[in-house]
């Protein structure tokens, strides 16, 4: 049996839930003859009306945000059913992990590593847990580095897997015309207090000097969270509140329009362990501006698909939103350069075919431990 814990995965949208969503796909195409369940924490009953039927061969269970029940049910089934493989969605559930382990020993584990929880020093139990896992997975190198850095990790056993579109296809975008006019720039993230390294409030402080040079310019915004009403003053108090334009939670046929209809993207985040948003940027053939920070730089090549800005540079920032807004023919080079990128290296069969290797890799290890056990019980 291979047994996936995972956070949220069907109930929202993100970088997060895409890859637990690939994931899942993964699982359900690989070996038939193996049982396969999906336990998600977060995820509602509701949120996995529609998918028994896209992902047959998983055994998926949601939790509704009970992690007390979510941890009874791990437990039980390693007390009731012989697990070869246990992938962890989430460092803080490698000490589930390794509890599984302590049950059934022949079993492997691996977690995977997204960004920044992983990026700092964890608690004692969850570093112990993390350390004595089979394998890790990680999202980027940059967070594999970082992980190693602080945690006193073993390179050796970390295989890297970068996210992936969810689907091989682009889908079209609403026909619709534009709603807003001009020069516009798209930003594509949550606004919590927890996640200001987003970089939005900078882009924002740097509207009036881009203005100046190009005066048609508009910022879309599509997000919302606890640090919205910080972001809206800041628009106010730099004078550009009416170029400003945050349109909150929208559903994905209107996202893709806005995708669709800007200039360019730009997150210049300091906190992303990849930027699933990247790829979406990159699907529509946008040059993006980011950060020389986290991630990022695995993602957006730096002169070739989008412009790299050290994070909290006004001055940088401000002058590759100039230049990009000014130069269209350099903007659809880079976009351009960007889609090619993306269907070479993230799209869905890359993802399923590396993560496949790693679980065949893992079930024979988990294989060969069970043989030499029953070997030595019936010496």
């Amino acid at each position: 049996m291979i047994l996936a814990l995972q956070t949220t995965t069907f109930g929202v949208l993100g970088g997060i839930p895409t890859y637990n969503r690939i994931v899942c796909r993964t699982l359900d195409g690989f070996n038939s003859a193996q049982t396969k369940a999906v336990l998600i924490a977060t995820d509602t009953v509701a949120d996995l009306a529609s998918r028994h039927a896209e992902l047959p061969s998983l055994r998926l269970k949601a939790f509704s945000r009970e992690r007390n029940a979510f941890a009874r049910s791990v437990l039980r089934s390693g007390l009731s059913d012989r697990i070869d493989l246990a992938l962890i969605g989430h460092v803080n559930y490698a000490p589930l992990g390794w509890m599984l382990k302590k049950l059934q020993p022949q079993m492997r584990y691996g977690v995977m590593l997204y960004g920044i929880d992983a990026w700092q020093p964890l608690s004692a139990l969850k570093r112990r847990a993390l350390q004595q896992a089979d394998f890790i997975i990680s999202i980027s190198d940059y967070t594999r580095q970082r992980a190693i850095e602080t945690n006193d990790l073993a390179g050796k056993r970390i295989d890297l897997l970068p996210n992936a579109l969810e689907w091989d296809e682009v889908e079209p975008a609403d026909s619709t015309k534009p709603t807003i006019q001009g020069t516009c720039l798209l930003s594509v993230c949550r606004l919590e207090q927890s996640e200001k390294y987003k970089g939005v409030d900078k882009v924002i402080e740097s509207l009036p000097e881009v203005a100046r040079r190009v005066p048609d310019i508009q910022y879309l915004i599509v997000g919302g969270g606890s640090d919205l009403d910080r972001h809206r003053q800041l628009a106010v108090e730099k004078g550009v509140a009416e170029r400003v334009h945050f349109l909150g939670f929208l559903p994905e046929q209107e996202l893709r329009a806005c995708y669709r209809d800007c200039q360019l993207f730009v997150m210049p985040s300091a906190g992303e362990g990849f930027g699933f948003v990247f790829l979406e940027a990159m699907k529509y053939g946008k040059a993006i501006v980011a950060a020389k920070s986290g991630g990022a730089p695995e993602v957006v090549i730096d002169g070739v698909t989008g412009k790299l800005v050290e994070y909290g540079s006004k001055a940088e920032l401000t002058a590759a939103l100039i230049d990009l807004s000014l130069d269209k023919s350099k903007c659809d080079r880079l976009g351009q350069a960007g889609y090619q990128r993306l269907q070479e290296k993230f799209l869905y069969p890359r993802f399923e075919q590396t993560l496949s290797e790693i679980l065949l890799r893992q079930l024979s290890a988990s294989a060969c431990y069970r043989g030499r056990r029953e070997i030595l019980n019936h010496a």
